[in-house]
């Protein structure tokens, strides 16, 4: 599924130019790898702590963050909203020495060997955005709609004994609504865009924001003319709470705190 994913976004990247050659079509894009850092993670209300590593309690996974791709891309039509996908990879994993049961969920094993856990937080971005113009400038704002992906999972090394949570309902990947903010600034004599953006959602005690600053550089190419070619590189913060309650519904069982950060840098390019 991730790498499905991961081919269907590159893919609308690297052919974006194709399709616009649609007269008013603006196509931007970018492709790259991301260097992920786990500043904090605890899942079922504390009582697993992905980067402890003790095997006592809570469950220490000693989990490390690894690196990984992401792809986006943004089509901007007049009158109509904007359309921006982006996929992300994101995820840590260990192997730690597990003497207790390991509950997440819903499903739950019991462990006394070295286990091997997962936790995945990668996903599938669908924004529909508007923009103000300013002089060098844009402010955009409207909806993100973010698919994830991923989930946990934990497989002892000698028994086989393995859990597998994913973050879907009957089958379908969970999709969660969110505010988006975001806005850039050219310095054209630089050939430098500088932007950001914020996607999150605040209810109550359940919270997810999604914060994103970068620089991108355009070469100065005869190719220009057609499609701008550069570099781009930033940091990304990326914090997810999951409260006991969400909009009244019981989500204990999946009560958690996590918390991702990095640099990322990749090739991009605007049409």
């Amino acid at each position: 599924m991730k790498i499905w994913m991961a081919t269907a976004a590159a893919a609308t990247v690297l052919f974006a130019p194709l399709a616009s050659a649609k007269v008013l079509i603006d196509i931007d894009g970018g492709l790259g790898y991301s260097f992920n850092s786990l500043n904090e993670g605890s899942l079922a209300n504390d009582e697993i702590d992905l980067k402890g590593d003790q095997s006592s309690d809570p469950i220490g996974l000693n989990q490390d963050a690894e690196n990984g791709l992401y792809a986006w891309t943004k089509i901007s039509v007049p009158i109509f909203p904007d359309v921006g996908l982006k996929y992300q990879n994101l995820y840590s994993e260990g192997t730690n020495f597990i003497t207790d049961e390991v509950t997440y969920g819903g499903e739950s094993q019991t462990y006394t060997e070295e286990v091997n856990s997962e936790f995945d937080l990668s996903y599938f971005d669908l924004s529909l955005t508007y923009g103000i113009p300013l002089p060098l400038a844009s402010v955009d704002f409207g909806l993100n709609f973010r698919s994830l992906i991923g989930g946990f999972s934990a497989e002892g090394q000698t028994s086989g004994q393995s859990l597998d949570t994913a973050f879907e309902v009957n089958g379908t990947p969970i999709i969660v609504p969110m505010l988006y903010l975001g806005g850039h600034f050219d310095i054209p004599v630089a050939d430098v865009r500088l932007g950001g953006e914020l996607k999150t959602l605040p209810i109550g005690d359940t919270n997810i924001t999604d914060l994103e600053v970068k620089g991108t550089w355009f070469a100065p190419l005869p190719t220009n003319v057609l499609v701008k070619l550069g570099i781009e590189a930033g940091y990304r913060n990326y914090g997810l709470t999951i409260g006991d309650s969400t909009l009244g519904a019981d989500t204990s069982e999946y009560a958690s705190e996590v918390n991702y950060s990095g640099f990322f840098a990749g090739a991009a390019m605007s049409f």
